[in-house]
């Protein structure tokens, strides 16, 4: 028995060391643990594609987790906090400070190639992704604008040739087209507590009023015309002039109400026109971007969501070459992932070189005026840096009770001003 268990041992330590020597002789990626990637559910078979490519091209395992939207962040702090291994992940830019600061997420500064891809985002859109101090701590997943978009057929009907230009101009507007009969609910904006907080600042910056100073400290409540625009918002919801719902209102919902003639104006990102004119829909060809949102400056919101490095990724390098892949260039130089995003959902991403790009340009044009959005993205937005902060999450939140309780006139405009700059 002692001599069969030694012979035994012998073959076991002898198949060992070739197993041993033939792993060596593979490449690491091989062996290794596969990319451990998370992402939320907007087009989960698009991203299974992508995984599915860089398996084929880069010889890499993707492991890929589709959590629901909403409530992704939940759940990723309790699988952040559970000690779930992640490479990369999506997250959203207003809540990408929190993570980097708790360490759950890594600096991307001193990757290879990591200054290109920050030298190829055009200058607007730099600050949503680096820290004050010039640290990358995330890359695109995908940029946009909050935009007007309206029925043009319905503005003539009601007897307007052009585009309001400020907001008394779109109060009367959206008076005429519901006093005419002809959109019972002309004003749609996605003012659910979830995301009122970005309307708040586009109100505001599109009267040219500062929000927050470069400190991150509120001076909107010393400028005298904030409570005008305030007032101007109060009255568009309790004069009717806006769905009856709106407070509550799905994206889903302000889409079909816009394509299908209820509503005649319709602010939010511009993917949605896509989406609208290719319905097919009652009025659907009759929906147009709009040159600016109404206001002094006609100044909106760039927004974007972006894709992080895990704080605790096994081999940063390996995590790095996927989120570049994913968010940026493939190994042939293209913007592989970012063009069948744009071309298949409207989404922009802010390289130099992808918004340089003839088919993107043309796949536009067929739904929205290309030179219009650039001019909206190159001089009519502004990521204000203040919703990087790590403590917006909370002012977010607290803000959109607030801003509900303006409007339902539970609170006075001023008393609402004074609570959120508080």
């Amino acid at each position: 028995m002692k001599t069969q268990i030694a012979v035994w041992s012998v073959k076991v330590v002898i198949l060992s060391l070739v197993s041993l020597f033939f792993v060596g002789m593979i490449p690491f990626s091989a062996a290794a643990q596969p990319i451990q990637f998370y992402a939320w559910d907007f087009k989960p078979e698009k991203i299974e594609e992508y995984a599915q490519y860089y398996e084929e091209h880069y010889g890499e395992e993707v492991e890929v987790y589709i959590t629901p939207n909403i409530g992704y962040l939940p759940a990723m702090n309790t699988r952040i906090m559970g000690g779930a291994v992640i490479d990369a992940m999506y997250n959203f830019r207003w809540n990408q400070l929190r993570w980097y600061e708790l360490g759950w997420v890594q600096s991307m500064t001193g990757m290879p190639g990591w200054e290109e891809l920050v030298e190829d985002i055009i200058e607007v859109a730099r600050p949503s992704y680096m820290t004050a101090g010039g640290e990358l701590v995330s890359v695109p997943y995908f940029m946009a604008v909050f935009v007007d978009m309206y029925n043009e057929a319905y503005l003539r009907e009601a007897g307007y040739d052009e585009y309001p230009q400020t907001k008394e101009e779109l109060y009367h507007v959206c008076k005429d087209l519901k006093d005419q009969g002809i959109a019972p609910h002309p004003y749609v904006a996605y003012w659910n507590k979830d995301f009122v907080d970005r309307y708040f600042f586009i109100y505001l910056i599109s009267e040219g009023i500062e929000v927050f100073d470069e400190n991150f400290d509120p001076v909107f409540q010393h400028n005298p015309e904030t409570e005008e625009v305030m007032e101007w918002w109060v009255r568009m919801y309790q004069d009717g002039l806006t769905s009856p719902t709106i407070l509550t209102d799905s994206p889903t919902d302000l889409v079909v109400a816009t394509q299908e003639g209820l509503a005649a104006i319709f602010n939010l990102h511009q993917y949605f026109l896509q989406g609208i004119r290719e319905a097919g829909a009652e009025e659907s060809e009759n929906i147009v971007l709009a040159p600016w949102v109404p206001g002094k400056t006609g100044t909106t919101l760039q927004i974007g969501e972006v894709i992080q490095m895990g704080g605790n990724s096994p081999d940063p390098e390996r995590a790095w070459e996927f989120i570049k892949f994913y968010s940026w260039k493939n190994q042939d130089g293209e913007y592989y992932v970012p063009r069948t995003w744009a071309l298949e959902a409207g989404l922009l991403l802010p390289y130099k070189g992808f918004l340089e790009d003839q088919e993107i340009i043309d796949s536009f044009n067929e739904w929205a005026d290309w030179n219009m959005l650039m001019d909206i993205v190159f001089n009519k937005s502004s990521v204000e840096p203040v919703r990087n902060a790590s403590w917006y999450p909370e002012w977010r939140s607290e803000t959109a009770d607030i801003l509900h309780k303006m409007l339902l006139e539970e609170i006075s405009v001023s008393e609402a001003i004074e609570d959120i700059a508080n």
